[in-house]
């Protein structure tokens, strides 16, 4: 049978304005003159996909012609309309008159304030491309003070107030609301109606053109497809061993100038700067100056003409020459590596007014800050016509591929600027050599356009690969041809700088938690780009970023159990998906905290066997069993630095490092496999009708914009278009009730929580845009100040109080932001505000609503289906579907109350956390009214007592304990008590919820006993579900491994919450606590629990401030041989020193200098700065229950009285009675140490035992 039809999966997207090819047969001067001044260009949507059996299509849609609304008066007909677009294409201008292709009136509802179903009039308008549809939306903005913004007032024609509706939803998402199509989903092409191209403008097998109602959805269709995935991943060189930058300045030279003069007792000579500058070139020889590499090398006298023009110029003069803008990437490079250490350095202090009318000397010896000198010296040396430098060089580069769905890579190339062996222990290796990095940087263009993936993954590439070899390119006079990497025939992959003629590749930010990122990458079209370093930082909150945490989290399990066999040590675990011959593993030992077996010793696997579950490692390994051990991942052990070095040794070194570029690219794949990232973005892109691209590049709002706008329009609804607003008070948040810290032993205390909490709120109360009858403002004395809605002549609202309607009105508090004495702004009570929400006869729903109660329903039938599923493929399939519901769902919420937001509605978000605040308040009230003295019925137990009270309550989860006792009045604890707990706290749940609106249910989540509450969002316990006897332990806001503690802070506070939470033993965790400090103050812990480690970097804002920047530049001076490099890992301890006014720099030394010169750690800083302040905080919750505290008692409770009579601010009192707890703790468990370390420093005890 022949084939009628073609289909596939859809992947990439390309929407452009393009003049169609006509066969032009007049000639004539007429013609020419008319298509010059008319627009002729044509919107595209150009669509990339792949079917089952790999094959890749491109499928051009042509006719559809993108559109928006503009919302007109209600007396508007034909002629008015026609009058209208006439001014319009006035106001557009002859050459685009023609490009306005429909023109007509629809009635429609809109989106915002209730009208009990009202239909308006819009306009619909229809245009030929993007430009033409811009150029009319244009009218409806106008320039001011804050720049360009949308018309308050809308645009005015002939009397009416018009305004913009759906102008700001990508043409290319509407194609895909009114077709139904998801963008990852399948397609189909009924040959009939699609035309084959054959003069190919794409690498794709297929190539069609159909219109845009031809193309059908197959959305049913879930076939897997053979994605072609390449994971990438770049090495550079370092010419001084710090972090690679591709595009040097003088910024080295000039720090080395600083460094200089820090390190003398007076100002630097013009003698002095012209030796240092001399031995940068290798004409002289001055102690700790870097070498420059200028791209050609001046001579001796040429130099002298260069030092001479940079000394007696004036600066202005100089930077008046300097046009370079290398000093501005290497500040870009120098910042992924802040992002990277992640180190914590303020830049305090008001800037200084700089004299540009002065000499280089005069700005060196000023007082300017530090960072400022290096920055106009390095601008400085630009400008007097310095050589340019050498940047870093691209060394290699890794690029492997997989098919999806397959375990291993068909392909482990990596390319090498010069020789390199090959890598056997890989298998499908290919090492490509090459003598100049141009060559390297073409010969990747070449592969990436010979094995053609659909899918380019890596980790880090958004912020430092493609930035990096984009600007390699360039500095190679290749960036043209090296940026053909597109699935467009010859298409450079960038947009040319009209100001500098370079090319400039896609730019985008994205706003995590951690702050708003820079995203810098070439677009490729036709490929999806996934930077999988984003993902995580993004989806999950890790401890780490970098790839060896990362992939040692999310890549390993749990070991059940060991065996040794000729000096090897075999692993028997469940999941070894990502493990390999040849990989590195370390083990995670797991009790009280989190310790690596053997400090993170990376150990080389073999023998893996997938099937039996088991693998092997090289030597006899003993981690603790009787602990919870897991094995993780672990990166080769390659430093930065071996990388540099080895670079410049011979081709076996270079093959050591190709080996660890391609196994860096195939942890990406393993990880992208682990999480199945793609599974998780088809999902969420198929429900909110975005391409993945969007979901990858974009933040949360695209998504949600075409989610509404997808659902508006089902239900013949339409969105205005909104502008940020310029002032906005804020409104109050979640409420968190005062927690009631304590360490409940063996007094269970259970949580109950609100499933979906502000989905359901605003479904029960039907919060909607479309629902919003008034509003009413009242300031502090509760005088009305202002109030919204629409008004009947006589001056009522029109649609209060309507027959069929019930009303709902919902009260917040209102805030408004002031300046404090300080001048900072605050947030401040300013009134309350009080909104009435229609509720629509027979249970019907507003928009946002009803579109809420389809994603909860929606997520509810898939999760009913996972079970049923006999393959895994479906079963995963679904379970990411049902997660991307309950994702949008809980986003809308957010979205609303977004200032960013397309569709933001203060008063619904505000609205709605006002009614999560009133429920989590019942929730409290209820379980405390209901048991709060009650005789109750247990299954197990008989009749008992219960006098329940809340302990916590945050957001939407409340946590409280029964006190529960026997009828004769004993107290129940332990055992007992939780299986009580677990029952009743079940019952508690059921019974709350019968009271409370549909669809809100308040559910029993977890039991917690014992359960150490520390203060809001901070707590520890053992978790209890459903079954007594199975529990976990559960932590928030408590890290036990932070990275500036020492391990022995770890061993002690972790002791401690170990003790209290498995035996429930307060006097013991006391006697551990005790003896840990007794073995302090006897020095019998080993250097290694006291040493902290921290990365060093090349460039600090303040380096006399940075401990180990100082301690650094110190051990440089002491050995100049063995010199900390930038990047190298700088192990110090605290040590005592006699100098009480010492800075942190020198209160610090390196373990081997410790132990050659038998100095004395600081025992006491380990003490009082490490584990004093976090142990404090525990006990102070049982301060009662110290056994010396007994006769402190009543002094102590007079002192709290005093307090109280004294302070009225209730957060102020809660800070001082916690001072006066902790002080006391100090008193009764630390003063006795610390008294002994002090006398032990006085006395100059002798220090021997600690170098036994």
């Amino acid at each position: 049978m022949p084939i009628t039809e073609k289909s596939f999966r859809l992947l990439d997207f390309n929407i452009y304005d393009e003049v169609e090819q006509h066969d032009t047969s007049d000639d004539s001067d007429n013609g020419e003159e008319y298509k010059y001044k008319k627009d002729e260009k044509q919107f595209k949507i150009q669509m990339f996909g792949i079917n089952e059996k790999g094959e890749t299509f491109c499928v051009f849609i042509k006719d559809y012609q993108p559109f928006f609304y503009i919302k007109v008066g209600d007396d508007w007909g034909g002629d008015r309309k026609t009058e209208f677009l006439d001014h319009l294409k006035g106001k557009i201008g002859r050459y685009f008159e023609n490009s306005i292709t429909e023109c007509k009136i629809i009635e429609r509802n809109k989106l915002y304030g209730f009208d009990a179903g009202k239909k308006h009039k819009f306009v619909l308008l229809k245009f030929k491309n993007t430009s033409a549809m811009n150029k009319v939306k244009n009218i409806y903005y106008i320039n001011g003070k804050q720049g360009r913004r949308l018309n308050d007032n809308g645009y005015i024609f002939q009397d009416t107030n018009t305004y913009l509706y759906e102008a700001n939803i990508p043409p290319l998402l509407r194609y895909f609301h009114i077709k139904e199509i998801s963008p990852s989903g399948w397609v189909c092409l009924p040959l009939k109606k699609a035309k084959r191209l054959t003069d190919k403008r794409t690498s794709c097998k297929y190539e069609f053109e159909i219109k845009y109602n031809d193309l059908i959805p197959l959305n049913n269709k879930e076939t897997r497809v053979p994605y072609k995935i390449c994971s990438f991943d770049i090495e550079a060189s370092s010419s001084h061993g710090d972090f690679p930058v591709p595009k040097k300045s003088y910024k080295k030279l000039s720090t080395n100038i600083i460094e200089y003069l820090e390190n003398s007792n007076s100002d630097l000579t013009k003698s002095e700067l012209i030796k240092i500058v001399k031995t940068a070139f290798g004409y002289d020889n001055v102690v700790n100056i870097d070498k420059v590499f200028p791209k050609s090398k001046p001579s001796m006298s040429q130099l002298n003409l260069l030092v001479d023009r940079l000394i007696n110029k004036k600066i202005n003069d100089l930077f008046k020459e300097n046009k370079s803008n290398e000093n501005t990437i290497e500040k870009a490079f120098e910042k992924m590596q802040m992002e990277e250490e992640e180190d914590d350095e303020n830049d305090y202090g008001k800037k200084i007014k700089i004299d540009l009318n002065t000499s280089l000397l005069d700005l060196i010896n000023g007082n300017l800050k530090r960072e400022e000198k290096i920055d106009k010296i390095t601008d400085s040396f630009q400008g007097a016509g310095f050589p340019q430098l050498e940047g870093d060089k691209v060394t290699f580069i890794g690029s492997t591929f997989l098919k999806y769905g397959d375990e291993k890579p068909y392909l482990n190339n990596c390319l090498a600027l010069d020789t390199c062996d090959n890598v056997e222990e890989i298998e499908n290796t290919e090492i490509e050599s090459f003598k100049t990095e141009r060559e390297l940087l073409m010969a990747w263009k070449k592969i990436i356009l010979k094995e053609d993936p659909d899918i380019i993954i890596g980790y880090n590439i958004f912020g430092f690969d493609y930035q990096f070899i984009h600007i390699r390119a360039q500095e190679n006079n290749c960036e043209e041809e090296f940026l053909k990497l597109s699935r467009n025939n010859n298409e450079i992959c960038g947009s040319k700088d009209e100001d500098t003629g370079k090319i400039k590749i896609e730019e985008s930010k994205i706003v995590i938690a951690s702050g708003e990122h820079e995203l810098k990458f070439i677009k490729m079209n036709g490929r999806l780009q996934v930077d999988l370093y984003n993902y995580f930082r993004r989806d999950y909150n890790l401890t780490s970023y970098k790839l060896d945490y990362v992939s040692g989290y999310f890549i390993g399990d749990d070991v059940k159990k060991i065996e040794h066999n000729n000096n090897k040590t075999k692993i028997y675990s469940k999941n070894l998906t990502g493990l390999e011959n040849g990989s590195f593993i370390n083990f995670e030992e797991i009790s009280h905290s989190s310790d690596y077996y053997k400090d993170g010793q990376k150990f080389k696997v073999i023998n893996v066997k997938k099937e039996e579950g088991t693998f092997e490692i090289e030597s006899e390994e003993n981690p603790d069993m009787k602990k919870h051990v897991k094995w993780g991942l672990a990166k080769d052990d390659v430093t930065p630095q071996d990388i540099f070095r080895m670079t410049n040794e011979g081709p076996k070194e270079r093959a050591v490092i190709a080996k660890y570029c391609i196994q860096d690219c195939n942890l990406v794949h393993h990880l992208m496999n682990k999480i199945d990232v793609m599974t998780g973005y088809v999902e969420m892109a198929k429900i909110c009708s975005v391409p993945i691209n969007f979901l990858v590049m974009r933040g949360q709002g695209i998504k949600l914009t075409s989610y509404i706008a997808k659902k508006c329009r089902e239900k013949r609804t339409l969105m205005p278009v909104l502008e940020k607003p310029l002032f906005d008070d804020g409104y109050e948040g979640a409420i968190v009730l005062d927690p009631k810290c304590d360490l409940y032993l063996d007094n269970p205390v259970a949580c109950v929580d609100y499933s979906s909490l502000y989905p359901s709120s605003m479904i029960s109360e039907n919060l909607s845009h479309d629902s919003k009858v008034w509003t009413k403002e009242y300031d502090l004395t509760g005088e009305q100040i202002s109030e919204t809605g629409i008004y009947n002549s006589d001056g009522t609202f029109k649609y209060d109080n309507l027959p069929d309607y019930e009303y709902v009105d919902v009260t917040y508090d209102s805030f408004k932001w002031v300046k404090n004495p300080r001048g900072k702004s605050e947030k401040i009570l300013s009134g309350s505000k009080t909104c009435r929400f229609a509720q629509f006869p027979e249970g019907k729903k507003g928009i946002m609503p009803s579109i809420l109660e389809e994603l909860l329903a929606s997520r509810k039938a898939t999760r009913k289906m996972i079970p049923q599923q006999t393959d895994e493929f479906m079963k995963n399939i679904l379970d990411k579907r049902q997660l991307s519901y309950k994702l949008t769902a809980n986003s809308l919420y957010g979205q609303c109350g977004a200032k960013t937001s397309t569709f933001y509605e203060k008063d619904v978000a505000a609205s709605c956390t006002a009614i999560g605040r009133k429920l989590l308040t019942y929730g409290k009230r209820v379980i405390e009214e209901t048991y709060g003295d009650l005789i109750v019925d247990t299954s197990k137990y008989g009749k008992v007592h219960s006098n329940a009270e809340y302990v916590y309550g945050d957001t939407d989860s409340v946590f409280f304990t029964f006190n529960l006792k026997t009828l004769e009045g004993e107290e129940i604890r332990g055992y007992k008590a939780l299986d009580i707990t677990i029952e009743l706290a079940q019952q508690a749940g059921e019974m709350a919820s019968k009271f409370l609106k549909k669809p809100h249910d308040l559910e029993y989540e977890k039991t917690f006993m014992p359960f150490c509450l520390l203060s809001k969002k901070r707590y520890v316990g053992m978790k209890y579900e459903l079954d007594p006897n199975k529990c976990k332990r559960n932590e928030m806001g408590i890290v036990l491994k932070r990275r500036d503690n020492a391990p022995i802070v770890k061993d002690v506070y972790g002791g401690v919450i170990d003790i209290l939470m498995k035996e429930q033993d307060i006097q013991r965790a006391i006697d551990f606590l005790q003896s840990c400090l007794q073995n302090i103050i006897e020095e019998k812990y080993p250097m290694d629990k006291l040493i902290i480690t921290k990365s060093l970097r090349s460039n600090y804002k303040n380096p006399k401030q940075i401990a180990h920047k100082v301690l650094a530049d110190r051990m440089g001076k002491r050995d100049p041989g063995n010199k900390p490099s930038n990047g190298d890992r700088i192990p110090f301890v605290y040590i005592e020193t006699k100098n009480k006014n010492a800075l942190q720099g020198e209160k610090i030394e390196h373990p081997e200098y410790i132990l050659k010169n038998k100095i004395r750690p600081n025992y006491s800083f380990y003490i009082t700065n490490q584990i004093m302040k976090p142990v404090q905080q525990l006990f102070a919750l049982v301060l009662e229950n110290i056994g010396s505290f007994k006769r402190k008692r009543n002094n102590f409770k007079m002192k709290i009285e005093t307090l109280k009579n004294s302070i009225d601010d209730k957060d102020k009192l809660q800070t001082k009675i916690q001072d006066l707890k902790n002080k006391e703790v100090k008193a009764l468990l630390f003063d006795k140490y610390l008294r002994e370390t002090e006398n032990t420093k006085n006395k100059m005890k002798s220090i021997t035992t600690f170098f036994n």
